[in-house]
C-alpha cells in the first residue's frame, strides 16, 4: 500500500468532514463571495473610471486573503483537529499505518475539499468579475491596446487560489497537531496576522500565505488593486517552504503522541 495515501483513512475522513451541518458551514464563505461578485457586476461597469478597481479588491482581499483561508480553516482543523481533541486519533495511530501516511492522507483530503468548496466558487467569481474586462489598462496608462475577452486576470486568481488551498491546508493541519486551540489560533492568524499586521509591517509579509497568493495572482494575471507585495519567485519558493515545513514538523509531532493523546 502507498506510504503517501491511504484510501481507508481518506474515506473515513471524508465521511466525518461532509456531514450536513458542516457542509453548510464550509459552503457559506464562498457563497458570500459569489453573491457579492454577482451583485457588484450587475451594478457596475468594471471598465469605467469610477468602477475600475473593485474586482481586484473583492477577489484579492476578500476572496484570496479572507474567505479562502476561512474555508480552509474549517476543513483543515476538522480533518484531524476533532480527532486530536477527543483522543480518537489514538485508535488510528495504534494501527500499523505510518504517521507520515496519516498526515499526508489528511492533507490530501483537506486540500481536495478546499479546492472543491473554495477554489471552484472563487474561479466562478473570477470569471464573472473579470469577463469583458479591458486587459490591464492601468489608471494612468493612456497607450494600452484594449483587449476584451482575455482570461488572464481570472486565471491568475484561480492559480493563486489553488496553491493557497494546498498551503493553507498544510498549515492548518499542522496547527491541529501542535495545539488543541487550533481554531482560535487559525482565526488569529487569518484576521490579525494576514488581514491586519501584514498590511502595515512589511517584514511580516514573507510569512503570510495570503501575500504569496496575491503575488502569484498579480504576476500571472496583472489584475489591478490586488495590493501584492511579493515577487513571483518569492511567492512560489515560500509556498513550497511553508508546505514542506508544516507537513514535516506536523508529522514529527504526530509521531510523538503518547497514549494520553498529548504530544511529547
Amino acid at each position: 500500500m502507498s506510504t503517501v495515501f491511504n484510501p481507508t483513512i481518506a474515506a473515513i475522513t471524508l465521511r466525518g468532514l461532509l456531514g450536513r451541518r458542516r457542509s453548510l458551514l464550509i459552503a457559506l464563505p464562498p457563497a458570500l463571495l459569489l453573491a457579492l461578485t454577482i451583485g457588484l457586476r450587475a451594478a457596475t461597469n468594471i471598465n469605467s473610471s469610477h468602477d475600475f478597481g473593485w474586482p481586484g479588491v473583492v477577489l484579492g482581499q476578500i476572496g484570496l486573503v479572507t474567505l479562502l483561508p476561512l474555508t480552509a480553516m474549517i476543513i483543515g482543523t476538522s480533518v484531524l483537529g476533532t480527532e486530536v481533541d477527543d483522543s480518537s486519533i489514538l485508535h488510528l495511530l495504534a494501527t500499523p499505518v505510518s504517521r507520515t501516511t496519516v498526515m499526508l492522507t489528511k492533507w490530501i483530503v483537506a486540500s481536495a475539499a478546499t479546492l472543491v468548496f473554495a477554489v471552484v466558487p472563487i474561479a466562478a467569481a473570477a470569471f464573472i468579475g473579470t469577463s469583458g474586462y479591458v486587459d490591464n489598462p492601468g489608471p494612468l496608462d493612456m497607450t494600452f491596446t484594449p483587449v476584451k475577452g482575455d482570461t488572464s486576470e481570472a486565471v491568475g486568481v484561480i492559480v493563486a487560489a489553488a496553491i493557497g488551498a494546498v498551503v493553507y491546508s498544510a498549515f492548518f493541519l499542522f496547527l491541529s497537531v501542535v495545539t488543541k486551540r487550533s481554531v482560535a489560533v487559525t482565526l488569529i492568524y487569518i484576521l490579525v496576522w494576514e488581514s491586519l499586521l501584514t498590511r502595515y509591517v512589511s517584514g511580516l509579509r514573507l510569512l503570510s500565505i495570503g501575500q504569496y497568493e496575491l503575488g502569484l495572482a498579480d504576476k500571472i494575471g496583472h489584475l489591478p488593486n490586488l495590493d501584492a507585495n511579493l515577487s513571483m519567485s518569492t511567492s512560489v519558493i515560500m509556498s513550497v517552504v511553508f508546505t514542506v515545513v508544516a507537513l514535516g514538523y506536523g508529522t514529527r509531532r504526530l509521531q510523538s503522541f503518547r497514549v494520553s493523546g498529548e504530544a511529547a
